[in-house]
């Protein structure tokens, strides 16, 4: 299998987590998981459009940076939703990484480049995020009925930017790599993403279904 098709399946994958949002969609389109299901299905047009562009023999790399910012943005409306964080971290949170994103996209560098200190940025705060909502799940004695929904989605969060945010402090700031060597790490990003496609297919899966509503009735 050749690196191209390997790292499209991989992109691709986000459609597995979509199509079981689309399966799920009253209990994702309602209340706490909306974030999630509007940033998959983003995250899908963004991977078609950089599919696109990529076989048009054109860089995907405009769209991908700006998507960047996107996908921080949904994030931090996931994590708002459920985690309750307060509003000051959130307001002082989307302005510091529009900031970011600013210099290291218009002011430092280009659109048309690929920049790693904003997506350094942002790995580190969805880091920090997953942390503090484990943190939340495991030391909260009180019966969560979405508690199995995201243990699995912070963990999965974790791990993946985790590597990602290595990646790109590596790309950064680490000098002499062999291209052959970078290549292996994004071929283990590509890995690990498919894999966290299929955990958040599964985590969709988890999430309690909505009770019905008893109709009221009286007795005479």
């Amino acid at each position: 299998m050749n690196y191209f098709l390997f790292t499209t399946i991989s992109a691709l994958s986000i459609a597995l987590p979509c199509i079981t949002g689309l399966y799920r969609y009253k209990q994702l389109s309602n209340g706490r998981y909306l974030p999630l299901l509007v940033l998959l299905f983003t995250g899908f047009l963004n991977e078609c459009l950089s599919f696109v562009m990529i076989r048009w023999h054109q860089s995907n790399l405009i769209n991908a940076n700006m998507y960047t910012l996107i996908e921080y943005l949904l994030y931090f409306w996931l994590f708002y939703k459920i985690s309750h964080q307060s509003r000051i971290l959130v307001i002082a949170g989307l302005s510091g990484g529009i900031l970011v994103w600013i210099t290291d996209n218009l002011v430092l560098h280009s659109l048309t480049t690929s920049n790693s200190l904003f997506r350094i940025m942002a790995s580190l705060v969805i880091i920090w995020f997953s942390i503090d909502k484990l943190s939340q799940l495991t030391f909260n004695g009180a019966t969560d009925k979405f508690k199995k929904s995201d243990l699995l989605l912070c963990f999965s969060l974790l791990a993946y930017f985790t590597f990602r945010g290595f990646i790109h402090i590596f790309k950064q700031f680490s000098i002499g790599h062999t291209p052959a060597f970078q290549i292996h790490l994004w071929i283990i990003l590509c890995v690990l993403n498919i894999l966290v496609n299929i955990s958040l297919s599964i985590t969709i899966l988890w999430i309690p279904r909505q009770q019905p509503t008893m109709p009221y009735s009286s007795q005479a």
